[in-house]
């Protein structure tokens, strides 16, 4: 009698716990999933307000490594860079990089601090990188448009906002900046 009440008292507990495992894994999105419903999100958002919400998602799971160490890393960097210690930051994210080289957020932030050390070649090189793993990666994208502007070539600079806004349609820097361009050269803007 106690072996039937003990079986039918693991029965209660492991049938709750077996759906519960079932659901959570048939729910459960992975990373990539999780961006490509975010992206379309964004894309698609009614206002700046929830577009702004959708972007502060997409960057915190853009964050997440698959490493704690890299994420610890990863807040070394942040915290050299702004502490304007670039030589630490660079030292962080190539650690990062070596650790990690298809973790495109850790090219992005390399891609910033060489940005902010005016080492625009070296920037634009971890900026493609960045795109290689993260092709939807509008702040890299905006980053070089940025240095496209600063050397001049503002049709590649304008080409590069548009895919911008191909991604994220309400990012009001990347269409200020297209309107600011068409200006310059006389165009009608968006």
């Amino acid at each position: 009698m106690i072996f039937l009440n003990a079986r039918r008292l693991f029965s209660f507990a492991i049938v709750p716990l077996a759906f519960f495992l079932i659901a959570s894994s048939v729910n459960a999105e992975t990373r990539d999933e999780q961006l490509t419903r975010l992206f379309t999100e964004l894309h698609d958002a009614p206002s700046k307000e929830v577009a702004a919400q959708i972007e502060s998602r997409i960057q915190n799971l853009w964050l997440k490594s698959k490493s704690d160490t890299t994420d610890l890393l990863m807040q070394r960097a942040a915290m050299a860079i702004a502490n304007q210690d670039y030589p630490v930051a660079i030292e962080m994210l190539d650690r990062v990089i070596t650790r990690e080289p298809d973790f495109a957020e850790g090219w992005n932030r390399r891609a910033t601090v060489f940005f902010l050390m005016e080492d625009f070649n070296r920037s634009i090189s971890d900026i493609a990188e960045t795109l290689k793993r993260e092709p939807r990666h509008f702040g890299a994208l905006s980053g070089l448009g940025f240095i496209l502007l600063m050397r001049g070539d503002t049709a590649h600079a304008r080409e590069t906002y548009e895919k911008v806004l191909a991604i994220y349609p309400l990012m009001e820097s990347a269409r200020l900046t297209i309107e600011k361009i068409d200006k310059e050269k006389g165009e009608t803007s968006l």
